[in-house]
């Protein structure tokens, strides 16, 4: 059979083919005990780490377990809330998957009302200790163990479905152990055994049969929660690692124990393989290898430690070093691929940098417009296009496109994009993007302004919001560049983080509209409460808004006085209606009653964290300015600003209405009173606003609304 000597022809094969010719024909003798005593010790100690590594990832794959069955019981436990309530029953898929893959029973104690089974068989009540039951109330899942009918553990997670009684009110699951395992099991690396233990050395799993070194590890985990030993197992020779895994704080759970075996026979065996080879060496042959190695080292390290420093300045980030060698040979040929491969890195590296900022100012966007103009301002330094076009499609008319061009001519264009049922078709189809030549009849509303500058080539990229279109990204080219591939890879990335931007921003929107009318139904749901009060919350608020806006308060601030106002007197549901529709004056203990509202809607605003900042306005609406109203007694700037504003728009709403001890005043009546008491009642500043503004339509007009930003 011919030989192929071919790569005798490459000098720096030639070199190397020599010096392994040399070092090959004399065994190293010198170097067999010292080597095999080396490499026997690195076996060792890379099997030991090895264990080490093994124990504790497995430790934290079934950690990340705990949390996902953490989180879809928490899950479970909402729907469970709708049973114990007689809801719409049991749903087995919440939308984690089937959650009998998981658990292999759930069952709901609630209270009086007993156990309630749900699937598979019944899970046993936890015996809960006090700190088990702060920990459930804490709005935690517990986690705990008890003997099964085989010897081994069973495992149950435990929730709260009543936080205000989690002593009664649980969902309990018991952990389906052969999921658990399964997924342990991809974790093993290869000849590696694992056992699981729980409290007090309680085998849990294993991988052997029961392995006879359980009680070494028992004994050292009261000594260290990490360690590694020798044991015996069935007449061999076993590597052992453990590692604990705290469950205290997460499931108020004992630890659990993960012991990594490998029997010596497999972790020696490369050794004794090198052993075998190695005794063939020769002493004499580390003189040869000396003498000439001195000569074809030096030849060969002089170019590499110039790649090694050029490597190092690039792992350094200096993208602009440049290597030069000499050496006439492949070394140099490699040095100027070094240099190639630098440009091309820092070109990389620049690219990615630029991706990371569009992509944070498309995230940041808090509207579509925000969003296609960060997208039409800086798509074109990552993706070398020379037209760009955004089209975002219409939620209720989903063939039309409101498009912005990015155009050399006339900058920027908008315009109305229709597309056809086949280019919808196209559209829900494509993946990366496809290509659209300028003279193809289809898409050609969409790419018409493009065409008509020059663009030969389009390419688009469909933007989809939960598999919906919603949009379409073009990148129009006078040529298609030849790293294409690249481009549409990137306008991908694009058009997905513009599809997330979109979505946040809709969600916003939708959360706005809920809580705006979350609040507005609770101020009504006060006022309702007397027929001389309806509408007095939303009237109050406009007012004071627009005294707000006159004293040029910041958006945030004009947020919280809004909030504020729907809210003032939502105290008064503790307030009975006898008291709020009586015609004449009040006694002392009704009247005491009355100033016990502000207190009591700071009490109802309480839980509510989102709302803190309105607490202040709440409760201090009835404080005087000269400190003798109610609830404390604070006066001047101790009031927050927006209690000081309320306080004028409430009195100014009160004293302009009917109320069922007297007809509404006049206009001018309400001002004067106002003024009369500036400075005692109210805020001098905030008078003098009303005062600037000295116009009830002006002051009273809500054509205008500040929308709440949450």
């Amino acid at each position: 059979m011919k030989r192929n000597f071919s790569f005798v022809r490459n000098r720096v094969a030639r070199r190397m083919f020599s010096l392994f010719v040399a070092c090959a024909l004399l065994p190293v003798c010198a170097l067999a005990a010292v080597s095999l005593w080396q490499v026997t010790d690195n076996s060792r100690n890379e099997s030991l780490n090895l264990l080490k590594h093994t124990s504790k990832n497995i430790g934290m794959t079934i950690n990340e377990i705990l949390y996902r069955l953490q989180d879809e019981l928490e899950s479970l436990a909402h729907s469970g809330k709708e049973i114990t309530r007689g809801g719409h029953g049991y749903r087995r898929d919440t939308g984690t998957g089937d959650p009998g893959k998981r658990f292999l029973a759930l069952t709901i104690f609630a209270g009086q009302g007993g156990a309630r089974n749900i699937f598979g068989p019944p899970c046993p009540y936890p015996p809960l200790t006090a700190a088990e039951r702060k920990h459930i109330a804490d709005g935690k899942v517990l986690f705990f163990l008890q003997d099964g009918r085989d010897g081994t553990g069973r495992m149950f997670m435990a929730t709260a479905l009543n936080k205000d009684d989690p002593g009664q009110s649980l969902l309990v699951g018991e952990i389906n152990a052969d999921y658990l395992w399964e997924i342990v099991g991809y974790t093993l690396p290869l000849g590696t055994n694992v056992c699981i233990l729980g409290s007090g050395g309680k085998l849990l799993y294993s991988s052997l049969s029961p392995p006879g070194f359980i009680t070494q590890v028992t004994a050292k985990l009261g000594q260290s929660s990490v360690g590694h030993f020798q044991g015996r197992h069935g007449g061999e020779k076993y590597l052992v690692s453990y590692w604990s895994l705290f469950l205290k704080y997460s499931f108020c759970a004992e630890p659990l124990t993960v012991v990594a075996s490998q029997s010596t026979h497999d972790a020696f065996k490369s050794a004794g393989k090198f052993a075998r080879t190695f005794y063939l060496v020769v002493f004499l042959t580390l003189l040869v290898v000396i003498f000439i190695s001195s000569i074809q080292i030096r030849r060969n390290m002089v170019p590499l430690t110039v790649l090694r420093d050029g490597a190092q300045k690039i792992s350094q980030g200096d993208f602009d070093h440049r290597v030069t060698v000499t050496s006439g040979d492949e070394f140099e040929k490699l040095a100027e691929s070094f240099n190639d491969m630098t440009s091309h890195l820092k070109k990389h590296f620049q690219t990615l940098s630029e991706m990371g900022r569009i992509v944070r100012m498309i995230l940041a966007g808090q509207n579509e417009e925000k969003i296609v103009d960060t997208v039409m301002a800086n798509l074109r330094t990552v993706i070398s296009c020379e037209w760009v076009c955004v089209s975002l499609t219409n939620p209720t008319i989903v063939d039309m496109a409101q498009s912005s061009y990015s155009l050399s001519v006339a900058g920027s264009q908008q315009g109305i994009s229709a597309f056809s049922a086949d280019e919808m078709a196209i559209l829900q189809r494509a993946g990366e993007g496809f290509h659209v030549a300028s003279g193809d009849q289809s898409f050609s509303m969409l790419i018409a302004p493009m065409a008509a500058e020059g663009a030969r080539d389009c390419y688009l990229v469909p933007i989809f919001l939960k598999n919906v279109l919603s949009g379409v990204l073009t990148l129009g080219y006078r040529r298609t560049p030849e790293h294409i591939r690249e481009d549409l890879l990137r306008g991908r990335q694009i058009a997905d983080q513009i599809a997330v931007a979109l979505e946040n921003v809709r969600l916003i929107e939708e959360l706005n509209l809920l809580n705006l009318g979350t609040i507005r139904a609770l101020a009504n749901a006060v006022d309702a409460k007397s027929p001389w009060t309806a509408g007095h919350s939303w009237r109050v608020t406009t007012v004071a808004l627009n005294i707000g806006r006159e004293m040029r308060l910041s958006e945030t601030e004009l947020e919280t006085l809004q909030k504020g106002g729907l809210f003032h007197d939502i105290g008064k549901i503790g307030v009975p209606e006898t008291i709020l529709d009586k015609p004449g004056k009040l006694t002392d203990e009704e009247y005491a009653i009355i100033k016990k509202h502000p207190g009591i809607g700071a009490e109802i605003m309480g839980p509510i964290q989102a709302y803190h900042n309105l607490i202040p306005i709440v409760l201090q609406h009835h404080e005087w300015f000269n400190g003798q109203g109610y609830p404390h007694g604070l006066a001047g700037d101790a009031i927050s600003l927006g209690a000081r504003i309320l306080a004028v728009a409430d009195v100014y709403d009160a004293l302009i209405t009917d109320r069922p001890y007297r007809p509404g005043w006049e206009y001018s009546r309400v001002i004067s009173y106002l003024e009369e008491n500036s400075g005692s009642q109210f805020d001098p500043a905030v008078v003098q606003t009303v005062l600037k503004i000295n116009d009830r339509m002006t002051l009273e007009n809500a054509a205008v609304q500040y929308q709440l930003v949450i």
